[in-house]
């Protein structure tokens, strides 16, 4: 049984759907700016077109480069934006670098939608993710 189907490879990100889980797994690798990330995001929103689903496991672990300039976009436009494709929990494993938490945290200040929880480690995040309702269970109970 195939657990991850790859729906975007390219140098700098990886997108699989982990179909037991029924969520997108990002894997960010290497050298990132603004320009990157948002070309990115694309690519990310072509997958949850693709492959409808209401959470995501973003792993940054792997991630360098300047992109911290473009927080407030993601925190804006970019979560905004993945909301309205339906995800409702955004788990995201920031980089062993302070300043990657640093920005994460500025991106997320305030934000009402997704729920995003930021992690050290996959592990962590994979668990919180796994405990978060599915889009179907909040259409059950309302």
């Amino acid at each position: 049984m195939e657990e991850l189907r790859c729906l975007l490879n390219s140098p700098g990100l990886r997108v699989s759907y982990d179909a037991p889980n029924g969520w997108l797994y990002n894997q960010w690798r290497g050298t990132h700016d603004a320009a990157s990330i948002k070309m990115h995001a694309d690519g990310i929103a072509a997958c949850l077109a693709a492959q409808p689903c209401s959470k995501i496991l973003s792993d940054h672990s792997e991630l360098t480069g300047t992109w911290h300039g473009v927080a407030p976009w993601i925190g804006g436009y970019y979560f905004d934006r993945l909301a309205a494709l339906g995800v409702a929990h955004f788990a995201w494993v920031c980089a062993a670098d302070y300043h990657d938490r640093m920005a994460m945290e500025r991106a997320c200040f305030l934000l009402p939608r997704p729920v995003v929880a930021i992690f050290s480690e996959v592990a962590s995040a994979y668990d919180w993710l796994q405990r978060c309702p599915s889009q179907a269970s909040q259409l059950a109970w309302g």
